[in-house]
């Protein structure tokens, strides 16, 4: 079952209402012991005193104190009296003379005639010679002291409280809306808006870096789907020539009129078009596995220069009959970095292949392999030919592109495709260039493991 949306904010109030209660409670009620532990300490430095001042200045002096202190009367709540052994009052305040004074320590009496109830509390202090000092503290002020202490600290309770609910609600409504953005861009992807993006501030907050973490991941997803669907038409359209051509060769090799020589020469034909498909179908399967990473278990450290220059010497006979040179240049000691050795040498031909199916008779094909240290390695495979236009080197990159509108040579245009797969598999990047003239494509190489 959801929860309303009112149900989180009521809870948190309602915590709030109650932490609130029970710190004026505690606040009270520490306020109370502080109050009467300074009162009886203020009572008993003020008894000290009038003992000290009544052994220095006599009985007289301490009752001309006392009563001086009467009329100017107190804020602090004590009032003062001198009594004599038949308990008459010699000075000080008239109402502690109606106080029944206790026969020792501190007690609690009411005022007579009072109303409201008053009450006081009353020490009765022997001075000697039948004298007794009255200490009477006014509980009407420690009580109105301690009013004004809980008034203050609720009010202060209450304003931190208030703008803490504030800030509370103010930061509630924030999350809210950041996280509502987030939802309403994967609520748009899940619709099939794919280029819906999350909000991104410059501020630079948590919720900043989620919305750009969630904007690299849907630009990948959207990547992926359309080079998904780019794949699907590319392959619908690519496949249905030699698909045609194969049905056309099928039927004609099924046409019981026809002589043995035409039905075996459609055969043949059916073969070389199911050649191509096959052909283009694994191109396919290459590609999808470097660029899904299943490949990495099989990576090892090997000698690239070994290893690309035993490509090279394989298409030499090739590069011959298409009226080109092979030029190959490596290092005199091992290139070793870390590779998938049976699809580095499928990247390797299909760049020897690219070079001498464009570069044209006449073309010189240089092979380089660069040790760029630290278990790094670069691979250039560069022609003089007629090279790729400046504007169409990012393209070609891409599985199905060919440069050839007619397309009357033989390819799919997944050979730099799978090459761009390999160096991504292998931490690197497919960096092609004008070599004026000419192509040159560098296949670069990182020890990278993860």
């Amino acid at each position: 079952m959801r929860l309303k949306p009112w149900i989180w904010p009521a809870t948190a109030a309602l915590v709030a209402l109650a932490a609130v209660v029970i710190g004026l409670l505690i606040v009270d009620r520490l306020g109370e012991r502080a109050i009467e532990r300074q009162q009886t300490a203020m009572a008993g430095a003020a008894r000290d005193y009038f003992v000290a001042f009544a052994h220095d200045e006599g009985v007289t002096g301490l009752a001309d104190t006392l009563n001086r202190h009467a009329r100017v009367g107190a804020a602090d709540g004590f009032r003062y009296a001198l009594e004599d052994r038949s308990g008459r009052m010699l000075a000080g305040a008239d109402v502690v003379s109606s106080l029944d004074a206790p026969g020792a320590g501190w007690r609690t009496v009411a005022e007579p005639d009072s109303s409201p109830k008053r009450l006081w509390r009353v020490l009765a202090q022997p001075l000697g010679g039948g004298y007794t000092l009255i200490v009477a503290e006014d509980l009407a002020a420690r009580d109105a002291l301690r009013a004004a202490v809980f008034r203050g600290s609720a009010l202060a309770i209450l304003i931190a409280a208030l703008g803490a609910a504030i800030a509370g609600f103010g930061l509630n409504a924030m999350l809210l809306r950041r996280t509502r953005a987030i939802a309403d861009t994967a609520e748009r992807i899940a619709s099939g808006d794919l280029s819906a993006r999350a909000p991104v501030h410059p501020k630079g907050d948590v919720f900043d870096d989620l919305g750009a973490s969630m904007n690299m991941m849907l630009s990948r997803i959207e990547e992926l789907m359309t080079g998904m669907r780019t794949v699907a038409d590319s392959i619908a359209h690519d496949l249905r020539s030699p698909l045609t051509r194969m049905k056309g060769a099928l039927v004609r090799a099924a046409d019981p009129q026809a002589t043995e020589a035409v039905r075996l020469q459609a055969l043949d034909d059916a073969h070389d078009e199911a050649d191509i498909v096959l052909a283009t179908l694994n191109a396919l399967l290459d590609i999808a596995h470097a660029e899904s990473g299943l490949s990495r278990e099989n990576m090892q450290r090997i000698d690239v220069a070994a290893l690309v220059l035993g490509i090279a010497e394989l298409f030499s006979p090739v590069i011959e009959d298409a009226g080109q040179a092979l030029i190959t240049e490596a290092p005199s000691i091992p290139v070793l970095a870390r590779a998938h050795p049976a699809l580095l040498r499928q990247a390797v031909g299909n760049l020897l292949h690219n070079a001498v199916v464009h570069a044209g008779p006449g073309a010189t094909v240089v092979v380089k392999v660069e040790d760029a240290g630290l278990g790094r390695a670069r691979i250039c495979v560069a022609d003089d030919g007629p090279g790729v236009p400046a504007e169409h080197l990012g393209r070609v990159q891409e599985r199905f592109v060919r440069l050839e509108v007619s397309r009357t040579t033989p390819g799919s245009g997944l050979g730099l495709a799978l090459v761009a797969a390999c160096a991504k598999l292998h931490g690197g990047r497919l960096v092609l260039g004008d070599n004026r003239p000419g192509l040159v494509a560098a296949l670069e190489l990182s020890d990278q493991r993860s």
